[in-house]
């Protein structure tokens, strides 16, 4: 199992001032070398960064361009030749300056293995696009979505409770989003990890051990987890990263994250803000 980001909930122009707001949950292995949330030095994003293989699981640019991938869980498939890597896609589309559509109609689906990919630009006539190698890039409507490691809006447990929970704090917020009125709430939202009931959870032929483990919005799987002995989940795989961002009705765009470790905050909350120039 080679995981990226395994989910993704947005709302999209539910709020009057933030037409985007993004919160997101990276799962991955504990060993895994990873670089939390930071401006690169040699590209205009901001973004954590995968050590092994160069790319970013979601990421953000000063100019307000957002992009995130999501792997699709598909055990047993082939693995594509030449592959590519998949955290490459949100770095190649904040680096450019294509519109999302262009972008996703231009995209290689063949040589990656199977990915979501989430890509925004507030200037751009189309702003959301969400394209894939399991199905045709289409517009984003108005509304409150979710993406796991499945097909985007799939009725898995994570995905409509995340859902759920999104809509209301959408809602809620004043005219002016804050650390108590969306941050704090938002990260709570993405900690929670109850593990869905037995008969709500998707075959993704992983086994039924693994599902239960995978289910929950927040995921920590340690050497101790009966997930099989011969899943490679025993080595220690969990969410390493919780990501929100914020962009408003002018384009300026704040990327907050939280890392983990085994399961436990590491480190500050780290946040970055970029008005509209």
């Amino acid at each position: 199992m080679r995981d990226a980001m395994c989910l993704l909930l947005f709302a999209y122009r539910q709020h009057p001032r933030y037409p985007l707001l993004l919160l997101a949950n990276r799962d991955e292995f504990y060993q895994r070398p990873t670089a939390p949330a930071q401006p690169w030095q040699d590209s205009p994003i901001t973004a954590g960064r995968d050590l092994e293989a160069g790319g970013t699981w979601l990421g953000v640019t000063p100019t307000g361009r957002v992009a995130a991938v999501t792997n699709i869980r598909e055990p047993g498939v082939p693995e594509p030749a030449q592959v590519l890597s998949r955290g490459e896609i949100p770095v190649n589309f904040l680096a450019g300056e294509q519109p999302p559509a262009d972008y996703a109609a231009e995209l290689p689906g063949s040589r990656y293995r199977g990915f979501n990919t989430l890509l925004f630009d507030h200037r751009a006539s189309e702003p959301l696009v969400c394209a894939g190698n399991r199905h045709r890039p289409f517009i984003i409507s108005p509304g409150v979505h979710g993406i796991s490691n499945g097909a985007p809006d799939a009725p898995w447990p994570k995905v409509i409770q995340g859902r759920q929970a999104l809509s209301a704090l959408a809602a809620a917020l004043p005219q002016q989003i804050d650390t108590e009125s969306f941050v704090a709430p938002a990260l709570a939202l993405l900690a929670d990890d109850t593990r869905a009931a037995d008969t709500q959870l998707p075959d993704t032929g992983v086994g039924l051990a693994v599902e239960r483990a995978l289910s929950p919005i927040f995921v920590r799987i340690n050497r101790e987890d009966a997930v099989g002995t011969d899943s490679p989940l025993r080595q220690g795989y969990g969410t390493r990263a919780s990501t929100l961002v914020a962009v408003d009705s002018s384009g300026g765009v704040q990327l907050w994250e939280q890392t983990y470790i085994d399961g436990r905050v590491s480190g500050d909350l780290r946040h970055f803000s970029y008005p509209a120039s």
